[in-house]
């Protein structure tokens, strides 16, 4: 069998650390290796899993974020496949990684498989993700396409998912392909402290957009530096600002007090990336197309995004 990186950074995770790897360890039909990065605890405070589970430990002296101990597992592993799977989630199944790795397998030209996965609410409501490029969850890397194109993370704390997630969408082509399945293979738990999603969702407006602009802006560059403006950058430049767009929308109604704060990162984005790099006759070409993929459904809503990018032309005056 063609083994896997099963990487899982750590912090402060010892009351639900055990589900996710009795849920990684009932994986079957795969072979696998096990890899957790402990993310600034005291060395050994992580190793009774030991006496449970066949798997390798790291502790990295200082806490420094999801994405560093991420890259750190990456940089010390070898399979040539690789999932990830934050220390307070499952895999869905037994057969998850079977199935993320399965498209990998029969299809040489896959170089990213994104499965569908669930999200818990906090009624424990079940909210289906479906196609999505944004989070770790639920995807298999082929290792030696990261490799060819120096894909990494950065040393960001938030939204660093869609940057390395970025670099893999810019740098897919016909030869090296990112499959959307429809199987369903991992489980996003609600927790009520989680970073993401406690205090009423307030980091969605806050630390999230600023974190999604970081690194967005971060994964376009490289890129660019790598291999220039080419149309799929353009387009996913374009596809950025009409998600900067609907943060700018939702904050309106959910949180008007950050009304200004989504705007000045939207505004960085545009000034930094979208007018410096979308062309005249490309932005003719394909905006509006954009506009639609990115979920957008009216003519209106067109012009209150034209209306948008004007507001991002004027320079911000501070009070």
């Amino acid at each position: 069998m063609t083994s896997i990186s099963v990487i899982i950074p750590v912090y402060k995770a010892h009351d639900t650390i055990l589900n996710t790897l009795y849920s990684v360890f009932l994986q079957r039909h795969v072979d696998y290796c096990v890899y957790l990065v402990v993310d600034g605890e005291p060395k050994g405070s992580y190793d009774y899993l030991h006496d449970k589970f066949n798997l390798n430990i790291f502790y990295l002296g200082e806490n420094a974020g999801p994405a560093v101990a991420r890259q750190y597992g990456l940089d010390h592993s070898h399979e040539p496949f690789i999932s990830f799977i934050d220390a307070d989630d499952t895999y869905l199944s037994s057969l998850s990684l079977y199935y993320q790795q399965k498209p990998l397998l029969d299809t040489p030209t896959n170089v990213l498989v994104s499965t569908d996965f669930l999200e818990e609410k906090d009624d424990q409501a079940l909210h289906l993700r479906t196609k999505d490029m944004v989070w770790m969850h639920g995807k298999m890397y082929r290792r030696a396409f990261l490799d060819k194109y120096n894909i990494r993370f950065n040393d960001s704390r938030a939204n660093e998912d869609v940057g390395f997630n970025t670099q893999c969408q810019c740098y897919a082509n016909e030869d090296e392909q990112i499959y959307l399945s429809q199987d369903v293979t991992y489980m996003w738990q609600w927790r009520s402290d989680s970073t993401v999603r406690n205090n009423n969702s307030e980091y969605a407006f806050t630390s999230s957009i600023e974190g999604y602009v970081v690194n967005k802006t971060d994964a376009f560059k490289k890129v660019i530096d790598n291999q220039g403006v080419t149309d799929a950058v353009q387009f996913f430049i374009m596809k950025s600002m009409m998600h900067l767009f609907k943060k700018y929308l939702a904050a309106m109604m959910k949180a008007p007090k950050q009304v200004q704060h989504a705007k000045k990162y939207a505004r960085k984005f545009y000034r930094s990336l979208y007018k410096k790099y979308i062309t005249p006759e490309y932005m003719d070409k394909a905006e509006k197309t954009a506009f639609i993929v990115a979920g957008f459904k009216h003519e209106e809503e067109f012009t209150e995004f034209l209306k948008f990018k004007k507001q991002l032309e004027v320079k911000h005056r501070r009070k």
